[in-house]
């Protein structure tokens, strides 16, 4: 049998996550790696809640189990969601200065737009520094938890909506993204954390400037 689930502590790859001896009666499957032997995913009894939990207090064992043991059916269903969500605060911040109903309008759209290529860009540097640093994972698959690591995003509507200073809440977010996609990337690539940070800081940073050379033509 292929592998195709992980273990969530060591990452190393298993058949299965669980051997069924009846309808009711299961039986959690242990890793197959003499120096991990632990259970393989016992998230797979917990409800999702505590997943997401775990998962915003960046465990890496909670991103292995979403991107691997749970899946990512249709990434560009969640990936949509968070752009609706940044472009939707970002077109709030701007609405606080301009009131011509159609120029926000048009505007929305183009932020949009905007921020496709933004993320396209993070994401392609992101892959390609991890190839770079001679790490042959799946691209599409680190391209997934790319998306799902960016789940942080959401956080900067209410943080609007509810008038918190921009300054601050942004950087809190910027360093929460960070951490969120190092996580991310660690659970697919297995590279280390000093490792992981600098290609996600590098790549940020090269986002963050094209970002601040076209954001003045928006």
């Amino acid at each position: 049998m292929k592998p195709s689930y992980s273990c969530i502590h060591c990452g190393e790859m298993q058949p299965q996550l669980y051997k069924s001896y009846g309808p009711d009666l299961l039986k959690l499957s242990r890793c197959s790696s003499s120096s991990c032997n632990r259970v393989v995913d016992e998230y797979i009894e917990t409800e999702f809640s505590i997943v997401l939990i775990d998962a915003v207090l960046q465990k890496l064992e909670a991103y292995r189990h979403i991107i691997f043991n749970v899946g990512i059916d249709r990434p560009w269903k969640i990936a949509l969601l968070f752009l609706l969500g940044e472009a939707l605060e970002r077109w709030m911040s701007r609405q606080q200065t301009h009131k011509a109903g159609y120029d926000l309008e048009w505007h929305f759209y183009i932020i949009c737009l905007f921020l496709v290529a933004s993320n396209a860009i993070f994401i392609a540097l992101v892959v390609l520094f991890t190839r770079m640093s001679g790490c042959l994972c799946d691209r599409k698959l680190l391209a997934r938890a790319m998306v799902l690591g960016s789940y942080g995003k959401l956080l900067a509507l209410p943080a609007n909506l509810w008038g918190c200073d921009r300054f601050q809440s942004q950087l809190f977010l910027a360093a929460f993204f960070l951490f969120s996609q190092v996580q991310a990337c660690r659970a697919v690539t297995g590279m280390g954390r000093l490792k992981t940070a600098a290609i996600m800081f590098a790549s940020y940073l090269i986002q963050q400037t094209l970002n601040a050379w076209i954001s003045p033509f928006l």
